[in-house]
């Protein structure tokens, strides 16, 4: 999920704290490559280190061990002209997870940038709200009708109740598992619909 690096779009709600995460240093690297990255809208531009680890810096929130810019590097280190930019986030991603061996906090990094990921997938479908991931699903056959009815009956209460920042509260094997395995996907573009708070709330709603 780093396509903040490149795409005006909003992630998920930061991580309430008193921490806050490192800057960058003043004295910036220049961007190391030439290649160019393919934005969702389908036009391009040039692959910008430094964004990279603005964005991956904003990840670190309360992380004091890791370092944006060595996973910024790495990063562009796997990349290729032309690349997409869910392809970059799945390799910030797969470069943070890399890492936990050496620096177990990495393993909150890597979940975090996951969890941006999942949020800029549901996003892109127009899906803001519980409600309208369960009437996304429920279009897609994915939930019946007694849990579609109450969800509209509750909307409000049931939208407001979703806290979206607890997502950060996860390590990063932990939410690759919701990610492959729970979450309702799109049958055909399998997409995930619904985010891991609203996953556990629609649970909560069908019991």
């Amino acid at each position: 999920m780093l396509s903040e690096t490149t795409e005006k779009a909003n992630g998920p709600a930061p991580l309430h704290t008193t921490q806050t995460a490192r800057t960058v240093p003043n004295e910036e690297p220049r961007p190391q490559s030439t290649m160019r990255i393919t934005k969702r809208g389908g036009t391009s531009e040039a692959v910008d280190v430094n964004k990279i680890v603005r964005a991956v810096n904003r990840c670190c929130v309360g992380l004091p061990h890791v370092e944006p810019f060595r996973v910024a590097t790495k990063t562009i280190g796997g990349l290729y002209d032309g690349a997409t930019t869910r392809e970059l986030d799945r390799l910030s991603i797969q470069t943070a997870a890399a890492l936990i061996a050496e620096e177990p906090e990495y393993s909150k990094l890597a979940a975090r940038l996951l969890a941006t990921y999942i949020d800029k997938e549901v996003r892109n479908q127009g899906i803001y709200a519980f409600s309208q991931s369960v009437v996304s699903a429920h279009g897609l056959g994915l939930v019946g009708n007694r849990l579609r009815d109450f969800v509209a009956s509750n909307a409000r209460k049931l939208n407001d109740a979703i806290l979206s920042e607890r997502d950060q509260e996860f390590e990063y094997f932990g939410l690759r598992t919701v990610y492959d395995r729970y979450l309702l996907k799109h049958p055909e573009s399998r997409l995930v619909v619904e985010a891991p708070q609203q996953l556990f709330l629609r649970i909560a709603c069908s019991l």
